[in-house]
């Protein structure tokens, strides 16, 4: 059964569970990673220590198009960039790790031209979308969807379906720096660019 027939099997079933409630219902010789990897998937949401809540279809799917139209906006000024940090992760592994943050706190992680700042400040304004800038304190109270600048000299000119990212060293840099939240995320690069790190992750029980 793969990770989305799950979800709808578990929607039908509790709202809320644990950890130990799921082994015990489902087989499944890891219950843990399974947990684990549909929450990084947005299809559950870990309110507490081995705590699981279903996320609604209908609130799984209004996510997913706000954060689509969130990097799709991203293009709208004609302004390089490049998506890096927890992004670069999520697009070099085509969506399949998405880490740190959740549907109501998300922050979308951009590389900037440093002469560009303020041009980027101003089209955010004009959006009426929320952003703050590396190292800057924020004007408010940051939740749901906002971009976080990183001033940069230089830009890596990489493409993924249409996006500027971070290049694939730069990503694993970053994955290996919080290696405890990103070693699946090293795992799946490691699997799909045949990279030879030989990296096994388990979560642990």
């Amino acid at each position: 059964m793969g990770y989305y027939e799950l979800w709808n099997v578990l929607s039908q079933w509790k709202e809320e569970f644990s950890t130990k409630e799921f082994a015990s219902t489902f087989a499944s010789p890891d219950p843990n990673k399974v947990l684990h990897d549909m929450s990084k998937k947005g299809l559950l949401e870990k309110t507490g220590w081995g705590k699981y809540r279903v996320i609604p279809q209908k609130e799984y799917v209004k996510m997913r198009a706000d954060i689509q139209t969130a990097y799709d906006i991203v293009k709208k000024p004609g302004l390089p960039y490049a998506f890096t940090g927890a992004d670069a992760v999520f697009f070099w592994t085509k969506g399949g790790y998405n880490a740190d943050r959740f549907f109501g706190f998300y922050p979308v992680v951009l590389k900037v031209k440093r002469e560009d700042l303020r041009r980027w400040r101003n089209f955010f304004e004009s959006e009426k979308k929320k952003w703050v800038v590396q190292g800057k304190p924020s004007k408010e109270t940051l939740y749901g969807i906002f971009y976080y600048l990183q001033p940069v000299g230089k830009l890596p000119k990489i493409e993924i379906n249409g996006y500027s990212v971070d290049s694939l060293n730069e990503t694993i840099k970053f994955c290996k720096n919080k290696a405890y939240t990103y070693e699946p995320a090293l795992e799946m690069l490691d699997e799909m660019y045949d990279l030879g790190m030989g990296i096994k992750y388990r979560e642990s029980k």
